[in-house]
Parts: C-alpha cells; structure tokens; sequence
C-alpha cells in the first residue's frame, strides 16, 4: 500500500469512526434513496440506463444500478426463501462471504439483501465488495461498492450500500 493510499485510508476510517456529519443531500434514484457520506463523489444520477449512479471515494467505486425485475417470489411467503437464497447464490458465486443478511425496510416492508465479500480484483490483489439489494414488487435496485480489502475499505464500502433505501 502506498503512503498516499494508507493515508486516506487512515482519514476515511477517522471520518467515519466519529461519524462524520457532513453528509449530502439524498440522491433519489426511483423509489429509493440513497445517502452518502459527502467524501462520495460524482456526477449526477443518470435519466435512464445502466449504471444509473457512479460515485468514488479514494480507491473505493460505488455503482447503483436499476432493473425493471419481477420480484414477485420475493413477496410471497411459499416462495421467498427460495428466491432469496438464489439471489443469494449469485452474489456469493467465486467469492469469499465475510457477511450475509436478509430483512425487509420502509414502509412498504421491502426485501432486502446485504452481502459483503472478498475477491480477486480487477488488478490481481483482493478487494472487498459490499451489495445491498432492494427486491420491489416489479423492479430491483442494487448499490455494488469495491474497494481494496482492508479493515477501513470494508467499513467505507459496507456503510456506502447501507445508505440505499426504499423511500
């Protein structure tokens, strides 16, 4: 790890261990938000298409993406565990699990999965990626964050995703 890296690395694990407040205003990306730290930065969210966000923090690199998806196994109870854990698979398919976890946000009460693991990076050396996945009724929105696999690049990535909401 160079200087630099392990620099910011350091100021990104300081900024969030005391819980920076200087946050952004929420990004709307369809029936979701999605709030980030103001250390995220990029353009704004696109009209239409895939990826519909891209944001960067350092070495780490957020992307949201939108789908139109039939989720409908997802809302029924006969037929969610099973829609769940293949989704799930796919997540996990030639990575290491560091975290996995299931539960339904907003008023709505949709599901959600949140997933964490560890992988060989584009460049060869391992990173950490964190995916939240926000199961609607007729559409998907995923927010996908990378970033090289130390303690403070987990915590930036796994608390990126963790600001995608359902509204």
């Amino acid at each position: 790890m160079s200087a630099r890296t392990a620099a910011l690395a350091s100021f990104l694990a300081l900024g969030v261990a005391l819980g920076s407040s200087a946050g952004a205003d929420p990004i709307s990306v369809g029936p979701a938000l999605l709030e980030l730290d103001a250390l995220w930065v990029g353009g704004p969210p696109a009209a239409e298409g895939s990826p519909l966000l891209v944001r960067t923090s350092g070495d780490g690199v957020l992307v949201v993406t939108r789908a139109p998806a039939g989720n409908t196994p997802a809302w029924r109870s006969a037929t969610r565990d099973a829609y769940m854990t293949e989704v799930e698979k796919g997540l996990l398919a030639g990575a290491e699990k560091l975290a996995l976890t299931r539960k339904k946000l907003g008023k709505d009460n949709v599901n959600v999965i949140d997933a964490t693991v560890r992988r060989k990076g584009p460049k060869g050396g391992t990173e950490v990626v964190a995916v939240r996945i926000l199961l609607f009724r007729t559409l998907t929105i995923a927010a996908a964050a990378a970033a090289p696999d130390t303690r403070a690049g987990r915590k930036l990535v796994e608390t990126a995703v963790a600001g995608l909401s359902p509204r």
